[in-house]
This record gives structure tokens, sequence and C-alpha cells, in this order.
């Protein structure tokens, strides 16, 4: 998929809410996002909060310092992918994030509050000028539909029973099938408030920091995509057949972001363990240039080895003799002061801007020349 721009969970990120709804009667709606960061939440009558849990770590990470209890599910939303696109999982540099949702209860207006929460993600994304397409799980979570599929459920029901076997290894396929909607919309409302209460005292202490240095990184960016919005002067990213390629391919379009997203948070934590020089070892492969070259780049690499030397390639075509130069070169390397430094065999320095798995530097009339970490050949 093709970048648009710079700014803000793929994831997933990848961003993905998938929505679902059924019908039967209760005082409460369970809703799930998914967008790499994948949490959940129950919502009561008056369209409140009532309890909440995250997933997993991505989603861990996006929420720590949130309090979503009491508040009208809109307003949890926004502050929650607001969060999400400050660090980063809602990515403001693409167009192929994406969101799933599903809504449950035991009534029929779990089906009109699918569709609500459907058209606000889709304002928020297009006043925010966000590259997000808003999926609904029952047309990508090929588990869940087969799970509903063999057992004569609805997808909604077949998400409540997955829910309540995810809350505990001890529950059981068959006592999931036998219970109400009712009784497992209650089952994960109790497992939230006791998810959440353990959270807050013990998780989120550690996942804080790591909120904070992903937004410290991406701050700027973000800052200035804000500020585009305000202006009038962003422009909403082209999303056509982003849609058709998750359904096709969902898991497959996801991972990307999921990997691209643990490689943020692995960076992160090394920047904050000073841990960089060992984040930096692997391979790197061309991406782009901020503008156009006077030459075509074929081919450009960098292996960076846990030795502290370094081997290069790069085939280049110059634009107007299309004559083609290719290169091999070896030498050192190190991080001083937080830039990666190159030393050739034959003392010729290049400086890198070192951006988690990203690495650039500058050539000709200040053009960024941008390599990232090559995720084909297994880099940590």
């Amino acid at each position: 998929m093709k970048k648009l721009f710079a700014i803000i969970l793929g994831i997933m990120f990848a961003v993905t809410l998938t929505a679902c709804a059924d019908a039967q009667e209760g005082d409460y709606t369970y809703l799930s996002l998914e967008i790499n960061p994948s949490m959940e939440m129950i919502v009561n009558s008056e369209m409140n909060v009532e309890s909440y849990s995250y997933n997993n770590e991505a989603a861990e990470i996006v929420g720590a310092g949130l309090d979503l209890i009491g508040l009208n599910y809109e307003n949890a939303l926004n502050l929650y992918l607001n969060a999400a696109v400050q660090t980063g999982y809602i990515d403001i540099e693409r167009n192929d994030n994406a969101i799933a949702i599903c809504a449950m209860n035991s009534t029929e207006e779990s089906n009109t509050f699918q569709l609500q929460v459907e058209t606000k993600l889709q304002t928020y994304f297009q006043e925010n000028k966000l590259g997000v397409v808003v999926l609904e799980q029952s047309e990508v979570m090929a588990e869940t539909k087969a799970l509903a599929l063999q057992n004569n459920l609805s997808f909604g029901e077949a998400k409540l029973v997955q829910a309540y076997l995810a809350i505990n290894e001890a529950n059981t396929l068959q006592n999931g099938l036998d219970m109400t909607s009712d009784e497992l919309i209650e089952a994960v409302k109790e497992h939230q408030v006791q998810y959440m209460s353990e959270y807050k005292a013990t998780t989120e202490a550690t996942l804080t920091p790591v909120k904070a240095k992903l937004t410290e990184q991406l701050q700027t960016k973000v800052q200035a995509h804000n500020q585009a919005v305000l202006d009038g002067t962003a422009v909403q990213p082209d999303t056509t057949g982003v849609m058709a390629t998750y359904i096709e391919d969902y898991e497959g379009v996801k991972s990307e972001f999921v990997i691209r997203n643990q490689e943020r948070v692995e960076y992160a934590n090394a920047v904050m363990n000073g841990l960089v020089a060992d984040f930096l070892v692997g391979s790197y492969i061309f991406e782009e240039s901020s503008e156009e070259l006077s030459y075509t780049i074929n081919e450009e690499s960098y292996e960076l080895n846990d030795d502290g030397t370094y081997t290069e390639s790069h085939s280049y075509t110059d634009i107007e003799s299309e004559e083609v130069t290719t290169s091999d070169s070896f030498g050192t390397w190190a991080l001083v002061d937080g830039t990666l430094v190159l030393t050739s065999s034959d003392e010729v320095v290049v400086e890198f801007t070192v951006q988690g798995m990203r690495i650039s530097y500058v050539v000709e009339e200040d053009i960024t020349v941008t390599l990232v970490r090559d995720l084909s050949l297994g880099n940590n």
C-alpha cells in the first residue's frame, strides 16, 4: 500500500474495528475493537462505559494512563483512538490502517448501536484526515465465522463465546454454548473489572514509559499533521481498494502492522535502557527518498554486524545518461550521541539518523534517503 503523508493500532493498527450485531435483551452491550491493539468494552443502557479490558500488550500501551469508566462510549473511543494516533498504532503516514468492530447484546438495538459506532468512527477518521477503513469483524475473522457456522450461532454470539473462553482456560466451549448472551456478557464484564484492577496496580506503570517514548518519537509529525488538519491543508488519504485487500487477506495484511509495531516497542525499550546499538544490528534496504534524485536507486542495502563492522552495496542509474553504477563497500559503525556513524575502509564518513527500524542520511540538496529494516530476513 502506498504511503500518503506523515503524522496518527496499521493495530492495527492497520487499524481495524469490526462490527457485529445481534438481537435478543439485556442492559449491556459488548463492543470489540480490533486495530492490532485489541480491546473490548461493556457499554450500559445509558451508553456509558461500564467496564473494559485490553487484550494484548499493544492495547495496554495505547491505553496506559487512560480511565474510560463512566465515560460516554463515544468520548471513550475518541480518547483511545487519539492515543493510538499519538503512539503510531494508527499511522498518519499510511492509507491502509484498518479498524474492525463488533457490537453484541441480546436486543435488536445492538444493530442500531453497531451502525452508530461505524458512523462515528468513519467521521472521526475523515475529520482527522486519517487513512483508516472501518471493517466488520464478521467479514474478516475466519476463526469466529467458522465457530458460528459449526455451532449454528450468529457471528456476534460466536464472538461472545470466544470472549468467554479467553477469560479462563478452565472455561469450556460447551459451557459457553450453553450460556445466554446476557450471561456471557455478565461473565466478560466481571472479568474486565478484575483485569482492570490488576492492570492499574501493576502493568500500567511498566508500560507508561513505553507509551511516552513512542509518543515522543512521533510528536513532531503528529503535531504537524494535527496543525494541517486545523489549517484545512491536510488531505484525506485515498483508501480505494484497502477494504477489499483486508477482506481478502486480513491476517496477512494485519501482520505487517503487528511486526512493525513490535519493532517500534523494542526500539523504545532500547532507547530507555541504553541498548540502541544492540537494536541496530541487522539488514537494511532502500525504502524511499524525500524528493526525486538525479539518479534512480535500483538497490541499496546495509548490513550492520554485531562486531561493529558493516557491509554496503548499491546500484544507481543516472537519470540523464542512463549509466548504471554499482559498488560494494565495508567499514565500521558506531552510535555516537544517538547518531549512527559509518566509516568506510576509505575513511568516508556517513551519518544516519535513527528512527526505530528506519535509518536515513542526507544526500544532494538536503534530500533524505531512508532505509528500513529488512524483516523478510527475520531480523529482530
